[in-house]
């Protein structure tokens, strides 16, 4: 019975599939090892594109770093050569040798300025009650060009000077008037006169009988010159005796005072 029970179970196993004569079970392993092998490949492959990256880097940082170290090198040359110029202007002293030029300008403008001209232009405006105790001069350096007063350029462009900007010289005046109408005259005589800008009245006071007074305005040279005419040089005698510095005077100074030579009526029997 025992036979043929295992003829039983073995033919059942034939009837099954057939005997499993294996130690042990059957893996299929081919399809892991052909996904093992895509992702080598893969990798392979990312590995070399990383190495290509790498070298790229590599040389363009090397570029780079030459590059930055000759800006460096160009930066510090221009440094010295920075250095150099400015320890070549601290041994000239170019601040002394502009002071110099400033002052040496000041005086050549003082030495040319045209005095008969001013004393004429003045004794001309000055109302017959009116009278110049002291006059005094302030010369400066001209104004950059977008400052200069519009009528200043236009006395520059019609004396054909296109250059150098007009050279203004502010006047300081103090005189004496019979009446306060006549200062207020003058000062509109100032105003409408092309060769006088900016007239300002500062002080008015009541001193002996006069009214004694105080203005600043602005002389534009240029325009007085060129409306001068040939008949005034009789009033360079007149304005001869100035000693040139513009300081103020009692009103015997004739070089001061335009005044000085005659009493208020006179000067304004001239205008």
């Amino acid at each position: 019975m025992n036979e043929a029970r295992g003829i039983g179970v073995q033919g059942g196993g034939l009837a099954a599939g057939g005997p499993n004569l294996a130690r042990r079970p059957f893996v299929n392993h081919r399809p892991v090892r052909r996904i093992a092998l895509l992702l080598l490949a893969v990798a392979l492959v990312l590995l070399l594109a990383d190495l290509w990256l790498y070298v790229g880097y590599a040389r363009s940082r090397r570029a780079t770093a030459s590059e930055l170290d000759a800006i460096e090198a160009k930066i510090a040359s221009e440094q010295q050569a920075l250095a150099a110029a400015e320890s070549t202007l601290d041994s000239a002293a170019v601040d002394e040798q502009n002071g110099l030029v400033e002052f040496l300008n000041q005086r050549i403008a003082e030495r040319t300025f045209g005095w008969s001209v001013l004393f004429d232009r003045l004794a001309g405006l000055l109302p017959a009650d009116v009278r110049l105790v002291s006059l005094a001069p302030s010369f400066f350096e001209p104004e950059p060009a977008a400052a200069v007063r519009p009528r200043a350029r236009a006395a520059a462009a019609a004396a054909g000077d296109t250059g150098q900007p007009p050279r203004e010289v502010r006047l300081a005046l103090q005189g004496r008037a019979r009446r306060s109408e006549a200062i207020l005259d003058l000062v509109d005589a100032l105003f409408a006169d092309p060769a006088f800008a900016d007239p300002d009245l500062s002080r008015e006071a009541e001193q002996g009988g006069e009214v004694a007074f105080s203005l600043t305005v602005t002389y534009l040279p240029q325009v007085a010159e060129q409306q001068a005419t040939p008949g005034n040089d009789g009033a360079e005698a007149a304005g001869g005796g100035s000693d040139g510095d513009g300081t103020d005077g009692d009103g015997g100074d004739g070089g001061s005072n335009p005044g000085g030579a005659a009493d208020g009526t006179t000067a304004g029997g001239a205008a």
